[in-house]
């Protein structure tokens, strides 16, 4: 019995370091998929992006909840990536609100609202950024507006402005709807599209 859970422990040992291998710098990812890879944040670029922000206009409101995780195994390979949810108020009526959704652990992470780990410099074609340092790394996620179902590029920036840490986002590329005949017409996406900036709580 001892020899058989010896042999047991022995074999989980090795399919799991077998299993985080080789490791690759999420910098490095060219969008290639190495089953069983790790593509783990090696110089922590992801950090800087938790936190809490809410952007306010008026009456609107959109606050969005990033928080990083490491080591994440998605079917294919393990990954660090930031996930987040978000509550979203327009003109005083709330739209949308999945915050409550954050601390919940899916078998596959990138099933948050927010989700990505894309490392982008100052002229990533999606939004060029003329004030970025040639050294300055931005995060390019995906984020699904839960009303109409479909999902958006969500670009990232964190920088200070007037001494506060704020979060510039430009919310772009909307996801087609294919219209059936015959079935409803799907809902306009709700979400703000374009450029905001959002401040650090």
């Amino acid at each position: 019995k001892m020899k058989n859970l010896i042999l047991i422990v022995s074999l989980l040992l090795s399919i799991n370091c077998k299993a985080q291998s080789p490791i690759i710098d999420i910098i490095d990812d060219d969008g290639s998929v190495v089953n069983g890879a790790y593509y783990k944040d090696v110089n922590n670029l992801l950090n800087p992006f938790e936190g809490t922000y809410i952007y306010t206009s008026g009456s609107t409101t959109l606050k969005i909840v990033l928080v990083k995780k490491v080591l994440q195994y998605n079917s294919q390979y393990y990954e660090d990536l930031i996930i987040g949810e978000y509550q979203y108020i327009k003109d005083g009526v709330q739209l949308a609100n999945t915050l409550s959704e954050i601390t919940t652990t899916y078998l596959n992470q990138r099933n948050h609202k927010i989700e990505g780990n894309l490392i982008v410099d100052k002229n990533y074609r999606v939004w060029k950024c003329t004030s970025c340092s040639l050294t300055e790394n931005r995060l390019s996620t995906q984020i699904e507006d839960v009303v109409s179902e479909r999902f958006a590029e969500l670009v990232l920036r964190r920088t200070t402005e007037g001494g506060q840490e704020v979060m510039k986002i430009k919310i772009t590329n909307i996801s087609r709807v294919i219209e059936i005949e015959g079935q409803p017409t799907a809902p306009d996406f709700a979400l703000p599209i374009g450029e905001f900036t959002l401040i650090k709580q």
